[in-house]
């Protein structure tokens, strides 16, 4: 039975730590799916507030109402991701930003945040669809 002694454990630790910064750069849609939260105000109405990467933060207020308003708290098209800045059929566009396309991301890569219910989508016509 091969036995792991505390200098092969340290090796594997160094391995394992060189290897993460490639593989945090998730997906847009993993990566909004992650930084979601969604509470209720006191005055009943849902805000959801997205939390994607290291440059990317936003809420949906109002969610699930005709009036969502979308709130743009930190975004640069340079960053690892970004937003579009308005809504598409009352749906958040986040996507790779070029940090982010530089590290590996796909360009095709994106997420959809519904502003009718607040959850991330991987289409535009699943988002389009949701209730």
């Amino acid at each position: 039975m091969p036995r792991i002694t505390p200098a092969g454990a340290f090796s594997a630790f160094l391995l394992l730590l060189a290897a993460a910064p490639a593989a945090a750069l998730e997906p847009p849609y993993f990566a909004a799916y992650h930084g979601a939260s969604c509470n209720l105000e006191p005055s009943g109405s849902l805000t959801c507030r997205y939390r994607v990467g290291a440059d990317l933060e936003f809420n949906l207020k109002r969610v699930s109402e005709r009036g969502v308003q979308l709130e743009i708290v930190r975004n640069t098209p340079e960053g690892d991701y970004y937003l579009e800045p308005g809504l598409v059929d009352r749906c958040a566009v986040v996507k790779h930003g070029r940090r982010g396309t530089e590290g590996g991301g796909r360009e095709q890569s994106y997420a959809l945040i519904s502003g009718k219910n607040g959850l991330v989508y991987q289409s535009l016509r699943e988002c389009r669809l949701s209730r």
